[in-house]
């Protein structure tokens, strides 16, 4: 690696790949090369999060710079060992250098893109650093996508589902000292083989062979969905799990007719209320909020959720210990040109968009249809699967016919019944009644909170108004620190900080992503550019935060209804 001059006066590197010299950024015009950097920043705002692929000699940062302001955060990662290890890792107070490795790569990702800036995320490749580290490239897309997409989708779930959300979390607190938490089924069923059962179109096909082989289903551990319970025990096959996930009222429908099977049923705090309260079986709880938030729930253990309920079920298949892990009726796509087997399909179904909008590759190579939604749901269980592709003890067998999932090579169901070997039995779990939560108390202290809340946003609301009243223009840079004005935009801050931070706002769910994610793109939306101007003047600040306690007031009273209602319907 060496560096060398520009025809235009800047500086570039030059190094060996394929044993050709390969310039990092265009010898001649390099002028270019940093002006299509900074046009495709044009329009930050001053919360814009900007990632980079590609250092080079760093020439352009001093021209990026002058763009940002002190809120913007700038992550450049370099696949050239020897210019991170030249660079080091802190550019400037906020642009980090970061050595190109991907799991590195997917958690940053993971850890700083959220629905808080997920509108705000800028990435470019610097100079010809896609064609020179096309592979790492590549990946660095996939993942970014990636990311993108699953945050997208949170946010689209927290809204679409904000209410029920809150319903199903006050009533099922009402059922947890009657479970057993997930985690003390771990390793319940080593080595016993488990038939994942999900509600594709190959569904029907695998019941045909799973009832060819009644006689060994005894050695597998069948974990199944709300949507297939029916297909099952109308087949005469008993689950021996059932998991629900999914917050709508279509979830008890579908198993209306199975509420008072043995199998026990696993649970977390959004699955419908409704059939956590009335299927007879035991309970198991899986805890992905109340761990963060009620004391003492802090080692109860959650499981992957991937969007589709087969993931979960995936999961607590693989903490149970059982492998090989067979997937069944698990299409991902529109295999017979169907969303549904024949036998999974409900009335709640017609009102759903099926239509097909990507093509993927089935099992045997050739094309079938799937939704954007379907493949993210295929995509997020192959980054599951490959995370375990150097353990011996678990592996994967794909029995569906839809769409091929990578690292679940496809085996006939019946080949399996026939070729793997069962030598353990498998065990039921034993109940374990340890959860120890006070409903009532818990949703009291919510209330309280927020009912406090509510009582300072109308205080905060009546420092703005006094501020816009007097009309004074002020910079509040430029005032003494005792400054009455400066002191309220202060106590401002500081209730708004409070509140977004506050462990109890974890409750509000929805409502509260969907609040914060609005007050961003609308009422605090800034150019960087001018982001210190803006946040200096007075009376921009105060208009903008009597619109921000309008709206958290809204939300708050809304939220206080629902949970009140919800609790006189089951305490």
């Amino acid at each position: 690696m060496k560096i060398y001059k520009t025809s235009d006066g800047y500086c570039v590197y030059g190094i060996k790949k394929d044993k050709k010299l390969c310039f990092l950024a265009d010898r001649f015009d390099y002028g270019n090369e940093i002006k299509k950097l900074l046009d495709t920043l044009e329009g930050l705002t001053f919360d814009s999060l900007i990632f980079i692929f590609g250092l080079d000699t760093g020439s352009y940062l001093p021209f990026m710079k002058e763009l940002l302001c002190e809120r913007n955060r700038v992550i450049i990662f370099e696949p050239n060992p020897e210019i991170c290890k030249k660079s080091g890792t802190k550019l400037e107070d906020n642009i980090t250098l970061v050595p190109f490795e991907e799991n590195q790569v997917k958690q940053i990702f993971e850890n700083t893109i959220h629905f808080k800036n997920i509108n705000h995320i800028y990435f470019y490749a610097f100079g010809n650093y896609s064609s020179i580290y096309k592979e790492e490239y590549e990946r660095l897309i996939e993942l970014l996508d990636w990311t993108m997409i699953n945050a997208a989708s949170q946010v689209d779930l927290a809204k679409r589902f904000k209410k029920i959300f809150i319903q199903n979390m006050i009533a099922n607190m009402n059922a947890l000292n009657r479970c057993t938490p997930i985690h003390r089924c771990r390793l319940s069923n080593l080595n016993v083989p488990a038939l994942v059962v999900s509600g594709g179109p190959s569904l029907d096909s695998n019941i045909r062979d799973m009832l060819s082989h009644k006689d060994k289903l005894d050695r597998y551990f069948i974990i199944t969905g709300s949507r297939t319970v029916e297909a099952l025990t109308k087949n005469g096959i008993l689950p021996d799990m059932i998991v629900s996930v999914d917050p709508v009222d279509a979830n008890f429908d579908m198993m209306k007719s199975c509420l008072d099977l043995e199998a026990p049923l696993a649970f977390y705090e959004y699955s419908n209320r409704y059939l956590v309260k009335n299927y007879k079986g035991e309970k198991i709880f899986i805890s992905l909020l109340f761990s963060q938030t009620v004391e003492g729930f802090e080692n109860y253990q959650g499981v992957f959720c991937g969007g589709s309920v087969a993931h979960a079920c995936i999961d607590i298949a693989n903490l149970i210990g059982c492998s090989p892990i067979i997937f069944l009726g698990q299409d991902f796509a529109h295999t017979y040109q169907k969303h549904h087997a024949d036998s999974a399909v409900f009335d709640y179904d017609k009102n759903l968009p099926y239509q097909t909008t990507v093509v993927v590759k089935d099992v045997y190579g050739n094309p079938v249809g799937t939704t954007v939604t379907l493949d993210h749901y295929r995509r997020r269980l192959e980054h599951y699967i490959s995370l375990y592709k150097d353990q011996k003890r678990i592996r994967f067998i794909n029995c569906s016919y839809g769409a091929e999932i990578e690292g679940a090579p496809h085996k006939e169901l019946a080949e399996v019944f026939e070729d793997e070997p069962t030598v353990r039995q498998k065990r039921n779990f034993i109940p374990s009644r340890e959860i120890h939560m006070d409903g009532k108390k818990t949703i009291d202290s919510l209330l309280q909170f927020i009912e406090e809340y509510r009582v300072k946003a109308s205080q905060c609301l009546e420092l703005c108004e006094i501020i816009r009243s007097e009309n004074q223009t002020k910079s509040l840079i430029e005032v003494e620190e005792t400054d009455i004005d400066l002191q309220r935009i202060l106590y401002i801050l500081k209730v708004v900080s409070d509140f977004e931070n506050h462990t109890n706002t974890k409750y509000l769910g929805g409502y509260f992503s969907e609040f914060v994610f609005e007050m961003k793109e609308k009422t605090f939306h800034m150019p960087a550019e001018d982001y210190n101007e803006l946040t200096s003047d007075l009376q921009h600040q105060a208009k903008s935060f009597h619109i921000y306690f309008e709206q958290m007031k809204e939300m708050l009273e809304n939220v206080n209804q629902i949970i009140l209602e919800t609790v006189t319907e089951f305490y």
